[in-house]
């Protein structure tokens, strides 16, 4: 929710907190009660500098936290286990899975993307989290441009489902490509 609403709701007793929070479910968390003090965790963009270390692995929100917008940060997390899975069928068995250059590749693949989608998903947040005017005719101009262009609608929606950029191959194959079952 916006800073301003958390600080009001961080600033509520706990009887008008518990009441607002039973609101905001609809009711589908029952009647709820506030029993420890409120805790805010602002959002914010935060990555981590090096995603693997020999035999570890950070990948999905352990290494990069971004504004939830449209579920992206679980694609990402998604991409990561692929481009993870994909690293270590290259290593084909002549490495260890916990060989630094095996994971080495997947931090060196997944970075740059995860950097550029977590930019973006910053920037979005930023242009539309706000009510400036300025900022709203921008974002009135730029989805009527996109609105009018099919192929950047599409463009940006193969990205945003993770099937454009640099990918695993398996995620873009086409049934044609799959191998013949036995």
């Amino acid at each position: 929710m916006p800073r301003a609403q958390a600080a009001r709701l961080r600033a509520e007793d706990a009887a008008q907190f518990s009441a607002a929070l039973t609101a905001a479910s609809g009711g589908a968390l029952g009647d709820c009660e506030l029993t420890t003090p409120v805790a805010a965790f602002p959002l914010q963009l935060q990555y981590a500098l090096h995603y693997v270390r020999p035999r570890a692995v950070l990948l999905g929100d352990a290494a990069h936290v971004v504004h939830p917008l449209a579920g992206q940060g679980l694609n990402l997390g998604f991409l990561d286990c692929a481009t993870l899975a994909a690293a270590l069928a290259e290593a084909d068995g002549s490495l260890s899975f916990g060989e630094w250059r095996v994971l080495r590749r997947y931090e060196r693949w997944r970075r740059s993307e995860n950097l550029l989608m977590a930019a973006a998903l910053d920037g979005l947040e930023r242009l539309f989290g706000n009510d400036d005017p300025l900022k709203s005719r921008l974002r009135i101009l730029g989805l009527n441009a996109v609105s009018k262009a099919p192929s950047l609608k599409r463009m940006f929606a193969r990205r945003a489902l993770g099937i454009s950029g640099d990918v695993p191959g398996f995620l873009t194959a086409t049934p044609q490509d799959a191998p013949a079952s036995r």
